[in-house]
């Protein structure tokens, strides 16, 4: 049904001048069918999936113009970056859930590497043994016995590094003859921290399993994490507000998630190799992205592309230690 002249609209009580209330946006046109309802669906649908489509083919095509029109205020054409962000992380979710990761990443046999720790204590044992034969021979002859001592303390020490390992994941290295020494894989001063640390190198698959989780529900934080550093690195160029940071660094770890997706399923869908080749897609696309977003020349758009790959790779060892921690924490 339409609104009649001089009613008012049904969403925000705005007296309706024409068919959309200039206030709130919504129709006068109100209605009740099935197939006013088809259209409204269908229409939305295909408007949703002509933003998406349309910004996901500039993001990989000309992201730096995607960037740049985004933020002189084109909004209504693209699909937000937030929005792109969480879809493509969801996407990324998705396909790891279902396939893995791109390699096998499989915590170690604690069993096993124990086993394999405590035969090097072992042999360290029977070298330290035999340097305190050769001592006794050199005492036996009053030579210089200075070089055998140093050896000796070398070997005790690594021997001593291994027990502790050994002892962490389940092991029992034998003491060396005097030299060997029980105690927590971990010393940090607290035992708190000593016990939490220790139950992650028996359990490393218990913690890898939080962190992925973390991981899916703390993807936000990258975003968060790379601003500052955008504000450092492009301090120098005029008229760039920390909007234009943050549309740049969320369309850009959208190509991440979705470059992620397409290389899992390369690697686990389709059994293809040269999934390495894939990675240089990156860079590349940064050093478009970069040239485009904030006008660059090719020198400074290579200097500035380098300079955010280290940025990149800071932030990224920042948030998996922040991982690690909850990981632990919990």
């Amino acid at each position: 049904m339409h609104a009649q002249v001089g009613e008012s609209c049904r969403n925000c009580g705005t007296a309706l001048v024409g068919e959309y209330c200039h206030d709130c946006g919504q129709s006068s046109h109100i209605h009740r069918t099935l197939g006013a309802w088809w259209h409204d669906f269908s229409h939305g649908v295909l408007h949703i999936e002509g933003q998406v489509w349309r910004t996901m083919a500039m993001l990989v095509t000309r992201p730096g113009e995607l960037t740049r029109r985004y933020i002189a205020g084109e909004r209504r054409r693209f699909l937000s970056p937030l929005a792109l962000y969480l879809f493509s992380v969801f996407l990324l979710y998705i396909a790891y859930s279902i396939f893995g990761g791109i390699g096998t990443l499989k915590a170690p046999d604690a069993r096993q590497a124990a086993t394999e720790i405590h035969a090097e204590a072992l042999k360290t044992q029977g070298q330290i043994a035999a340097l305190d034969r050769q001592r006794a021979t050199i005492v036996a002859t009053r030579g210089n016995v200075a070089v055998v001592d140093a050896e000796r303390a070398r070997l005790a020490e690594r021997y001593r590094q291994l027990e502790l390992t050994s002892n962490a994941l389940g092991g029992g290295a034998s003491e060396a003859s005097g030299h060997g020494e029980a105690g927590n894989p971990v010393i940090t001063g607290s035992r708190s921290l000593d016990a939490k640390l220790a139950h992650a190198v028996r359990d490393p698959e218990l913690l890898l399993f939080k962190m992925e989780a973390n991981g899916y529900k703390f993807s936000w934080a990258l975003i968060l994490l790379s601003m500052p550093f955008m504000g450092l690195v492009f301090v120098w160029k005029r008229g760039v507000a920390m909007f234009d940071h943050a549309v740049f660094v969320t369309y850009s770890l959208s190509f991440v998630s979705l470059l992620t997706v397409v290389m899992i399923l390369w690697v686990k869908l389709a059994h293809l190799p040269g999934v390495a080749w894939l990675m240089l897609a990156f860079p590349v696309h940064l050093l478009r992205q970069t040239r485009g977003a904030y006008g660059l020349g090719w020198a400074s758009g290579l200097i500035m592309t380098l300079v955010l790959c280290l940025m990149a790779m800071t932030v990224l060892l920042i948030w998996i230690t922040g991982l690690l921690a909850l990981g632990l924490a919990h």
